[in-house]
């Protein structure tokens, strides 16, 4: 069987991808045995880890408190944010208006010198019904004002840095901020090595139609005869056996 270029890129990137995926619930499951990540639950877990991949973020890093995970949605902290923008020589300044009831800032990209300026104001909080007493808003106003100031101004001008992240304490903190997108753990349904030799027994029986399936899951993607989605092993499995017995038949036939 002759496989194109285009197909063997695709295979080596499902592999890798797999490999990844597997990589990942290996930690969960590891983490979960900790009382203070079992707190996260796995998909918390898996969601902040894979996060973090996708954004170049150490997942120690961000498992550490550089990413929380909050009804369904991940939030990064300003630190976290500011950091990421930081290194990648873009910049953002603190605007000598700001103070403790509104915060600006002033971005500008290192790559294209697109600008861009935000803010965000205690009004809007209150009006927002973040302020309570004694809570962050109250102890902490110029930080609170910084970082949604910086969320705004990162969703705008350097949304490929933050990816779909919100900033600590915009998801946990504002009703008005329905997490509706729940990112869950998946499960790789993959076969056994019992279920695999089972098939290979028939399939090694009748090569031609081995053949065929090696290419058909070729064209899906699929890495190996183990990565088999369920119901297609079955279906491949009953027409192996259903073609051994008819190729047993026809020797009984001639003999």
């Amino acid at each position: 069987m002759i496989i194109k270029e285009d197909e063997k890129k695709a295979i080596v990137k499902q592999d890798n991808y797999l490999k990844e995926l597997k990589n990942t619930q290996e930690m969960c499951h590891l983490l979960m045995k900790t009382p203070h990540y079992a707190k996260m639950g796995q998909e918390g877990i898996f969601a902040i880890i894979e996060t973090s991949k996708s954004l170049g973020i150490d997942p120690r890093q961000a498992l550490g408190g550089g990413l929380y995970y909050v009804r369904g949605k991940v939030e990064m902290s300003a630190r976290m944010m500011n950091a990421l923008i930081r290194s990648k020589k873009h910049s953002v300044t603190r605007d000598s208006k700001s103070n403790d009831t509104i915060c600006i800032l002033h971005g500008k990209r290192a790559d294209n010198n697109d600008c861009w300026s935000e803010s965000f104001s205690l009004e809007e909080a209150k009006k927002a019904g973040l302020v309570k007493a004694n809570g962050p808003w109250v102890n902490f106003t110029r930080d609170m004002l910084f970082a949604r100031a910086l969320s705004r101004l990162a969703r705008q001008l350097f949304p490929d840095i933050i990816g779909n992240c919100y900033v600590q304490g915009e998801i946990s903190l504002d009703q008005n901020i329905v997490g509706d997108v729940e990112i869950v753990q998946p499960i790789i349904d993959q076969r056994t090595d019992d279920e695999v030799d089972e098939l290979l027994t028939y399939l090694d029986e009748v090569p031609e139609y081995k053949k065929e399936i090696e290419s058909f899951l070729a064209r899906k993607e699929i890495l190996d005869f183990s990565d088999m989605p369920k119901e297609m092993y079955k279906k491949v499995l009953e027409n192996a056996k259903k073609k051994v017995a008819n190729l047993t038949e026809g020797e009984v036939v001639n003999a």
